[in-house]
């Protein structure tokens, strides 16, 4: 498929679409590489936030100790 009839196929879903968030989704995904920050949404921000605090708190595998475990399953 070509760039044009991906386009041609994005825009036209995008014409009939009446789901609001969806279509906001839509736009900032497209709008997002023109912003410094990276739009999130609310469940991804505690996603993150509880990630950094796992981190923070030593709960963590480093790539190294993956590697040995994987090592081990084969």
């Amino acid at each position: 498929m070509s760039t044009d009839q991906l386009k041609a196929i994005v825009i036209e879903k995008i014409l009939y679409e009446q789901n609001e968030t969806m279509l906001q989704d839509v736009f900032n995904m497209l709008t997002a590489h023109d912003q410094e920050k990276v739009i999130t949404s609310p469940e991804q921000r505690i996603s993150i936030a509880a990630g950094l605090a796992d981190y923070a708190a030593g709960r963590f595998v480093t790539q190294t100790e993956l590697d040995r475990q994987e090592s081990e399953w084969h």
